[in-house]
């Protein structure tokens, strides 16, 4: 009988401890992030850093290297989602990313102009020129920036909503 219990608490605790140790539950709040979603995190760090002063009415030289720093990061990782996460079968998801890509570039030109005329309000059109972009492509793929505004099914269009394409640039020259 002595050994029957025994050999009881012996497999309980080899039970009990092996639980413990193979156990692969995450703490409460932390996310399994995929490696294209912390890109995008990423982006979207730069590009709230740019946001933040784009109102501002006048650039010192620590803003001009902030919109520098962040469009080359931009820039950077756009690269990267476009060669590392392509989708052949969604081209507008393409030319969404290569739209970002080349608002980014622009951005980051501008940058290199600071001391002309105009040069802030350039820099802030970028940035609604960017925001545009973001946020086309996301309504493209269904991913609501604020979530807590938008209760329901996150993934379907209110009736009678379609999508609206992206505005076409015009031929409208930089300084008009």
């Amino acid at each position: 009988m002595i050994r029957k219990d025994i050999f009881v608490f012996l497999i309980a605790g080899i039970c009990l401890f092996a639980t413990c140790v193979f156990a692969e539950e995450k703490p409460k709040g932390e996310k399994e992030k995929s490696e294209l979603a912390k890109i995008m995190g990423e982006i979207d760090k730069s590009y709230k850093a740019v946001e933040q002063i784009s109102g501002y009415y006048k650039y010192s030289d620590n803003d001009w290297r902030v919109i520098a720093e962040a469009s080359a990061n931009i820039i950077q990782l756009t690269k990267v989602v476009i060669s590392k996460f392509p989708r052949p079968d969604d081209k507008k998801y393409q030319d969404l990313n290569k739209s970002m890509l080349s608002e980014a570039e622009k951005m980051l030109e501008i940058t290199s102009q600071k001391d002309e005329r105009g040069a802030l309000e350039d820099a802030q059109w970028q940035v609604r020129r960017l925001r545009q972009t973001c946020a086309v492509c996301h309504k493209h793929l269904g991913i609501h920036l604020y979530p807590q505004l938008y209760p329901g099914k996150k993934n379907e269009l209110p009736p009678g909503q379609e999508e609206i394409p992206a505005p076409k640039e015009t031929g409208v020259p930089k300084d008009w």
